[in-house]
């Protein structure tokens, strides 16, 4: 694969130690891929989805939504520049990954919500954005140290609902955003995430999770995907202090096209930041802020 554009991305998804626990596998799924089209400006895109706790082949219909996002997201491209898709284009999207869970699901003669998941989509060119998301998690762009949700995360009446893609009506749930103007650095996560990454009383980016994060990758010199921070990822999402705060799975996408910052201008640590202590929301667990990558060694959704 070619990399261009100056992205410089990881991403990893990790049992919960709920989930560990029991023997049972992740049921969250993330991927990325760099898009190129003739006559069309390439793009990078990306997909997250958290399998439903109360579906047998939650991993899998996990796995089958952000592979077929990406895959329909490539033959859009083909056709259109992405520059000149609507919410049209998002929900059609929408119904090829549906399509795709319903094709598995009559293969192997199980219901098609037995596949349930959510859905985070984004698609990021030179000069334009596109984001689309069903159920819970969080889409979080940013420039400099400022971040903020692209979506709230979808909620259902009662603690732990949230909404499928394989829903019915679920095209109605399907928030969609466009941006005519460059995105330098964006992430995906799942709901395992959400009471770290996210201040529920302001409804922000908890900046101070983030900051570290992308300082560490946009240091990376080359394009593409370090396979050694990949593993420091991996490594930093499924360690103690995350444990502790959050037992279910967790996936997180980091992509960055922002130059590193002179080493003088780095900010302090968010363990060094006042910052991180008087954000913190009363009804979410304590924040471990996460230090460097390279310095790091279940609850189940139910449908609404």
């Amino acid at each position: 694969m070619k990399e261009a554009g100056g992205w410089r991305y990881v991403y990893a998804s990790i049992p919960g130690v709920a989930h560990r626990a029991s023997g049972a596998d992740c049921q969250d799924a993330c991927a990325v891929q760099w898009l190129e089209a003739p006559d069309t400006p390439p793009a990078l895109a990306l997909a997250a989805a958290d399998g439903a706790g109360s579906a047998a082949e939650a991993r899998a219909g996990a796995e089958l939504a952000c592979q077929t996002l990406l895959a329909e997201c490539a033959a859009q491209l083909a056709q259109a520049p992405g520059a000149d898709w609507a919410r049209t284009a998002a929900e059609t999207l929408i119904e090829r990954v549906q399509a795709a869970l319903s094709q598995r699901a009559a293969e192997t003669g199980l219901p098609v919500r037995e596949f349930a998941c959510t859905l985070l989509g984004a698609v990021l060119a030179e000069d334009w954005a596109l984001f689309l998301q069903i159920g819970d998690g969080a889409i979080v762009i940013g420039a400099g140290d400022d971040y903020r949700p692209v979506f709230w995360p979808q909620a259902g009446e009662y603690a732990n609902e949230t909404y499928f893609v394989t829903d019915d009506g679920a095209a109605t749930r399907l928030e969609f955003a466009a941006l005519a103007e460059p995105v330098g650095e964006i992430a995906l996560l799942t709901d395992g995430l959400q009471a770290l990454a996210l201040h529920y009383q302001t409804r922000q980016a908890h900046a101070p999770f983030f900051r570290p994060l992308f300082q560490r990758l946009r240091a990376v010199p080359e394009p593409g995907c370090p396979p050694d921070l990949q593993a420091a990822l991996a490594r930093f999402l499924d360690a103690p202090a995350l444990n502790q705060r959050t037992h279910d799975d967790k996936t997180l996408i980091l992509a960055t096209r922002q130059p590193a910052a002179p080493i003088e201008s780095v900010a302090a640590s968010p363990a060094e930041s006042s910052e991180t202590t008087d954000s913190a929301p009363a009804d979410a667990p304590a924040r471990p802020d996460p230090p460097p990558l390279a310095a790091q060694e279940a609850r189940g959704d139910e449908a609404v």
